[in-house]
């Protein structure tokens, strides 16, 4: 099992672009745009998986992500985020990962906040988790990627071993849906925290779409 309490000692020689990172707006280059992407066919989840660390699902759905056609690989959960955004963790970073036909990956990261209502859809998550196991679902999350998407745009890795690099990154800070504290402390109980902590940004373009 991956700890996160001895990140130190996990492997890494795969170069200085590494993720997760930390964000300033104000020191980034800004586009009058919204990020690039959007899904073409629903994302739907067909297995849960206990991973140790976190829920893994997998599953189904394409994307167009800045001009180019990548399947929906699977998704999975870190509480509190792993990227940062002007000095400030949101409590609950999804990531929703996408690969092409030559075998490039996209990572769409989610920055959720909290608020008053479950999301239903992660509630059904929640609720089907078996410790231990994997077990089928279906279930169509597309509704989680906003129509308007806006955030950091860069090049980084993998968050966990083998951290590998070459991975492109959306970090998304406009989810059009929240989620309450019950559903990350159910996280955190599960899996304790289980965010990487953020890397040198060593020169990389950072680019802000809003």
């Amino acid at each position: 099992m991956l700890n996160y309490d001895k990140q130190a000692d996990w492997s890494n020689g795969f170069g200085e672009h590494q993720s997760p990172i930390s964000i300033r707006t104000d020191s980034v280059k800004c586009l009058k745009a919204p990020l690039d992407y959007h899904v073409l066919n629903d994302y739907r989840l067909h297995q849960e998986i206990d991973d140790g660390t976190t829920v893994r699902l997998t599953g189904e759905g394409t994307a167009d992500i800045f001009g180019r056609q990548f399947n929906f690989v699977q998704v999975h959960f870190h509480a509190p985020s792993e990227h940062v955004i002007n000095g400030k963790h949101s409590p609950l970073e999804i990531h929703l990962v996408h690969q092409n036909a030559i075998g490039q990956l996209v990572v769409v990261a989610l920055l959720v906040s909290l608020g008053e209502k479950q999301n239903p859809q992660l509630q059904q998550i929640i609720d089907h988790f078996n410790q231990a196991k994997t077990t089928t679902i279906d279930l169509n999350i597309r509704d989680w990627a906003p129509w308007y998407p806006v955030g950091a745009h860069y090049l980084g890795s993998l968050t966990t071993p083998p951290l590998t690099e070459g991975v492109e990154w959306l970090v998304i800070s406009n989810p059009e849906f929240t989620v309450t504290k019950a559903q990350v402390d159910w996280f955190q109980t599960h899996f304790g925290e289980d965010n990487r902590a953020t890397q040198p940004v060593n020169g990389r373009t950072v680019e802000l779409y809003k």
